[in-house]
């Protein structure tokens, strides 16, 4: 009996491999900020459908990556921070807006009491102010120009466009990766100043400080009532026959308890 035991206990993890193969695989892909909210609700997904298994891709792909990875048929559904964009969507099936979160500003240690004036950040990305209130120096964190981050910066006034575009041709400027990566940068830089949301901050648990802008503190409830503007958007998109697992989580996203662990974790839900 107890040899019985002991083969059977050396065969569990093949037994567990074999049953995690088994397990069906929704492949995502797209936006490094989406990919914390997505896990949190894949696994209240999974409540309902207990057998099948998330696989997302690794670094993120981005939102454009996501699309291209779409239609070549190498994820099964897409999470991008914008929009689609005119001329997208004949490439693509069924999409809809998940959620938005607050667009911000972050520093790890940076000392502005009531924030930056839009002017004011314009100034620091031209690279005429250099310094924090107590004069300590901002170290300004870029993400590159086809980043939905950046548009979303260049999206908040006419001279920001300009200031954001002549700050990434400004030699020596760090620049994210993507937004896991700048968030590390943020989070590790003294004096830093770079762009993330609050959604990314509350499902990563990550502790940094938010900057107001025109006097405005980024809040869901700010986002709500319209006095902060700045949002980052979260689009799923599938593709034109999707499989019958990416369907049943997609119709899961527009589900009340979706929007209620959306809305918990800092987005506003888009389909309620």
């Amino acid at each position: 009996m107890r040899s019985s035991f002991w083969q059977l206990l050396a065969l569990l993890p093949l037994l567990l491999a074999v049953l995690s193969a088994s397990a069906e695989e929704l492949r995502v892909g797209g936006t490094g900020s989406s990919q914390p909210i997505i896990q949190l609700l894949f696994d209240e997904f999974r409540k309902q459908a207990p057998e099948v298994a998330l696989r997302q891709l690794s670094p993120p792909i981005g939102s454009g990556g996501a699309l291209k990875a779409l239609a070549a048929g190498r994820i099964d559904l897409g999470v991008i921070g914008r929009p689609l964009q005119p001329g997208e969507s004949p490439g693509v099936g069924e999409h809809f807006q998940l959620a938005d979160t607050p667009f911000v500003l972050a520093t790890r240690d940076g000392k502005q009491a009531d924030g930056f004036t839009l002017e004011q950040l314009t100034q620091i990305y031209e690279g005429h102010v250099r310094n924090w209130h107590d004069g300590s120096p901002i170290r300004l964190i870029l993400r590159p120009s086809f980043e939905s981050d950046t548009r979303v910066l260049r999206s908040m006034s006419p001279t920001m466009d300009r200031a954001v575009v002549a700050a990434a041709l400004r030699p020596g400027m760090v620049t994210g990766d993507n937004d896991f990566h700048t968030l590390k940068l943020i989070a590790a830089t003294p004096g830093s100043l770079g762009p993330t949301t609050l959604g990314m901050l509350k499902t990563t648990d990550t502790r940094v400080s938010v900057i107001p802008i025109n006097g405005v503190t980024p809040s869901l409830d700010n986002l709500k009532n319209g006095s902060y503007p700045w949002c980052k958007a979260l689009t799923v998109v599938l593709p034109r026959e999707p499989g019958a697992l990416a369907a049943r989580f997609a119709a899961f996203l527009r589900s009340p308890t979706a929007a209620r662990i959306l809305q918990a974790h800092d987005y506003l839900a888009g389909v309620q």
